[in-house]
């Protein structure tokens, strides 16, 4: 089979940075197997920032090219960067000899559709990402009646009818936009992903690392140490809930520790201010990317308590990859995704978060974790490097693009 060219159409506002993060090692492993991609991002991020993202991308082979979007009257700006986009779109698929075109989520799947009007050959591969505009209604304030949200339903409808195939983050992702895509949606079309991390930086390290840490954080070595790593603690994400895990573990084992590594400190303090009894139990630290992994591997259990909104059954937590590729394993909700993955060797998933519940959770995690570490540390790895291995996610990825192409 020939090389595969995508042009991968993007949405971003200034401090996304999924696509290096995320995207680019699944851009990466796929060059290898003769699909090349190419970014196109509308965004309105600053000069330096688009700078930075373009030396990035273009040091690993994947082209870049920016649609800005005008801030200064939001829907003004977003109608003319669309308009501009039909342009540039259908400019970049001939001068980069393009075979799909994937855009991610609702407003770059509509700019490409009119391009793909003129190329009739080519294949869309809409990459659903979720249920974004109800995820606004659910934690973003966004009416159900608005008129926006209904828009953009319709447009995400029509681009699911539209699209040649369609990617999802769950399986149960897939039966509500099928039902959204009408009658004559196909079920074949769809295809589920797994947000993959390098397994070679997110993995179990030494023991010798792991105390190092530890000492760094002045936690005993056999000490219980809970971990939460995100961006915040609030919104979808139940900091109070975390919380309150917390203090049922230190009723059981008073000489447990909970690390936050978090890029919103300020957030992660007033949380714990709430909780003064142990707040000198608790750790929050932003640490490098490249380093987040040692300090996980240094710990216990991590923590994924999502809020079971409609709009988190098509979302897959990507920290929930790192902790098990890190051998930790997972405290996780109910009805976030395909949370069932999450068996009784690698985790729990909680079907409430009231008090009994996180208690029993703290029990469980006591009595059963704590005295089989090595145990639930070797199968947490096993099942990260078999669903969230960037090898695998690839893979996922490899299929549905050559599926469409054949």
């Amino acid at each position: 089979m020939s090389d595969i060219n995508v042009l991968f159409v993007t949405w971003d506002g200034p401090k996304s940075s999924y696509l290096e993060s995320l995207f680019l090692p699944i851009f990466r492993h796929l060059k290898s197997k003769g699909i090349n991609f190419h970014v196109m991002q509308f965004t309105w991020a600053g000069k330096s920032e688009r700078n930075s993202l373009h030396d990035v991308l273009e040091a690993s082979g994947v082209t870049y090219q920016v649609i800005p979007i005008w801030r200064w009257q939001i829907s003004l700006g977003s109608l003319a960067a669309l308009f501009l986009g039909f342009y540039k779109i259908d400019k970049a698929i001939r001068r980069l000899n393009i075979n799909v075109v994937m855009p991610r989520s609702t407003l770059p799947a509509i700019a490409s559709l009119y391009a793909l009007k003129k190329n009739i050959d080519l294949r869309l591969l809409f990459d659903a990402d979720g249920l974004p505009h109800d995820e606004r209604v659910d934690f973003g304030g966004m009416s159900s009646d608005s008129f926006v949200y209904r828009l953009l339903r319709d447009f995400e409808a029509l681009a699911v009818r539209r699209a040649d195939a369609v990617l999802t983050r769950s399986k149960k992702a897939i039966d509500i936009l099928a039902a959204r895509g009408g009658s004559g949606v196909s079920l074949g079309k769809f295809h589920v992903v797994t947000n993959g991390r390098d397994q070679d930086l997110f993995k179990p390290f030494p023991l010798s690392c792991r105390l190092a840490i530890r000492r760094t954080l002045e936690i005993q070595n056999d000490a219980p140490l809970v971990v939460y790593v995100g961006s915040s603690m609030h919104g979808k994400y139940c900091g109070l809930e975390m919380l309150d895990f917390f203090k049922c573990v230190r009723a059981r084992r008073g000489d447990a520790h909970l690390l936050i590594l978090s890029s919103d400190l300020e957030e992660a303090c007033i949380l714990l201010s709430r909780y003064a009894s142990f707040r000198k139990s608790c750790h929050i630290m932003h640490v490098e990317p490249d380093r987040v992994a040692e300090y996980l591997s240094a710990s216990d259990l991590g923590l994924a308590l999502i809020h079971p909104a409609f709009s988190m059954q098509a979302v897959a937590a990507i920290k929930m990859g790192e902790y098990l590729l890190c051998g930790v394993p997972v405290l996780a909700t109910a009805g976030i995704g395909d949370s069932d993955v999450i068996s009784a060797d690698v985790g729990m998933v909680v079907q409430r978060m009231d008090a009994a519940a996180l208690m029993a959770a703290a029990d469980w995690f006591v009595d059963s974790v704590l005295p089989h570490r090595e145990r639930f540390r070797a199968n947490s790895r096993a099942l990260g490097l078999a669903r969230f291995a960037i090898g695998a996610s690839a893979a996922s990825y490899r299929d549905a693009l050559r599926d469409l192409v054949r």
